[in-house]
């Protein structure tokens, strides 16, 4: 077996990351759902803060700015998963 060795710039890895991720997520978006199999899910904001790789704070930004969907129940945000890729499914088409 042999080794080899690549050399890669930082640039060059973290647009390979991003371009990778991107098509990842997209492969999901685009996955036709059958059946019961894909349940709605109520999220809180951590959770769906969590899914989308950004602060809790950078989230309520989000709902502030209308970008994102979110009931809000006294000091409490609340995410239907289906709003939280509908946010995803606009960012990669944009």
């Amino acid at each position: 077996m042999e080794t080899k060795i690549i050399a890669i710039s930082v640039d060059e890895l973290q647009d390979l990351m991003a371009s990778t991720i991107k098509r990842e997520i997209e492969n999901i978006l685009q996955m036709p759902i059958t059946g019961s199999g894909m349940q709605e899910e109520l999220w809180d904001r951590k959770q769906a803060a969590g899914f989308l790789g950004i602060s809790e704070q950078t989230l309520v930004k989000l709902v502030l700015e209308e970008k994102i969907v979110a009931q809000k129940s006294g000091r409490k945000y609340h995410f239907l998963k289906s709003s939280v890729m509908n946010f995803l499914r606009c960012k990669i088409q944009n």
